[in-house]
């Protein structure tokens, strides 16, 4: 069930990219990453989780494969987070607390340091872009 689950989720987000123009591969089996994704400007490594659930933990060993994938692909790193029936939340792996041995993401968490999708594709900057006037 949560393979499916996973899956459904990682088609979803593919979907979205390309509708956006990106060319998109998926990893079946998540050999390091889930999806891969470039527009000829911005290439994307993402880790797609879905839950339930109000929160998920990460292994240092995801976290490990996806930024050092990224940095030899040389693409941007994101855990990309689907919380059902409340969409989908975007973190750079070194913006997630760590909680004992794993990476903690949860709706609070969500709420206050998620991107958009939108920011993570480049059609819209951040709060933090536009007042520093980037």
């Amino acid at each position: 069930m949560k393979y499916r689950r996973g899956a459904s989720a990682e088609r979803e987000l593919i979907k979205r990219l390309e509708e956006n123009g990106f060319a998109v591969v998926r990893s079946a089996g998540s050999k390091k990453v889930d999806i891969v994704a470039g527009n000829g400007r911005k290439y994307l490594c993402i880790e797609v989780k879905s839950t339930k659930g109000d929160r998920i933990y990460l292994s240092d060993e995801d976290i490990e494969k996806l930024t050092s994938f990224a940095g030899r692909f040389g693409g941007e790193a994101y855990i990309a987070v689907k919380f059902i029936g409340d969409g989908w939340s975007f973190f750079e792996p070194k913006s997630l607390p760590k909680s004992g041995k794993n990476f903690r993401v949860d709706k609070k968490l969500a709420k206050y340091k998620a991107l958009t999708f939108e920011e993570v594709i480049g059609v819209q900057k951040s709060l933090l872009e536009v007042v520093k006037g980037e």
